[in-house]
């Protein structure tokens, strides 16, 4: 009998997401991820555009000229998915479908943390608020109520680093288009709330984007490593084998009073 040729692992890191499926469907990982990376590559290019066109100043002052109490309200909650609670409750819902999902996402977000602590003291630049009152006093810049604005440590943005990390992770899990897309948007949507609230001007959620996509795409080979019987556990999989016995008796009671019609009060 003619034995099957197995396919050779892909050497190359930034090539991983894109392996060859068993269906021998080579391209059809990078199909599914384009409905990620090409709106990211046009929401990059135009950004760095307006940064070429625009001074720095002038163009915080354009994006953040659309303030509305709605808004206010949305960005100031939404913004936590960059870098408060919400990217635990993320992963933490992750650990009811699979244990290596979760740790590949955390193995992302610190590999992008770690980049942006050097960064940050690297180039220690001002934020928004501290850059106008000492360049343009003139200037006050709309804040939002219940923010507390930085000063310090402008570049690059953080918030947006773990954003992009978080949800590029998530396409690369996943690999739906529609997850895809709406993935992306949801990661821009952390990175205009930075310019939005102040904390942050362009460049810094430009550059924090791009070290989030990486952070995702470096980190990636762990997950497939973790793809074996250990790393597809999960915690909604380990609660059913440890009360298998429980979850019978249970079930075998439900039954029992169904074909009694117990529930049959008509």
């Amino acid at each position: 009998m003619q034995s099957q040729k197995v396919p050779k692992a892909n050497k190359f890191l930034f090539l991983s997401p894109f392996e060859e499926s068993p269906e021998g469907d080579r391209g059809k990982g990078f199909r599914v991820l384009s409905f990620f990376l090409t709106p990211y590559i046009l929401f990059f290019i135009i950004l760095l555009a307006a940064l070429v066109q625009y001074p720095k100043a002038e163009l915080h002052l354009l994006m953040n000229a659309n303030h509305t109490s709605f808004n206010d309200f949305f960005f100031r909650n939404y913004t936590e998915i960059g870098g408060g609670w919400l990217p635990f409750v993320f992963l933490g819902l992750l650990l009811l479908y699979r244990y290596s999902w979760t740790i590949y996402l955390l193995a992302a977000q610190f590999f992008g943390g770690i980049v942006s602590v050097i960064a940050k003291r690297t180039f220690d630049e001002p934020r928004p608020l501290l850059y106008f009152q000492e360049n343009f006093p003139e200037i006050s810049l709309p804040l939002v109520e219940g923010v507390r604005v930085h000063y310090a440590h402008s570049f690059p943005s953080g918030y947006t680093i773990t954003g992009f990390a978080l949800f590029f992770g998530l396409a690369l899990i996943f690999k739906k288009r529609w997850l895809s897309l709406l993935f992306f948007v949801m990661a821009a949507l952390v990175g205009y709330s930075r310019i939005y609230l102040s904390q942050h001007f362009a460049i810094d959620v430009l550059v924090g984007s791009a070290i989030g996509v990486i952070s995702a795409w470096v980190c990636y080979p762990l997950l497939e490593k973790m793809d074996n019987k250990w790393g597809k556990k999960s915690l909604a999989n380990s609660f059913i084998k440890k009360n298998e016995h429980y979850l019978l008796k249970i079930k075998n009671k439900v039954l029992s009073l169904q074909s009694k019609n117990y529930w049959n009060i008509a």
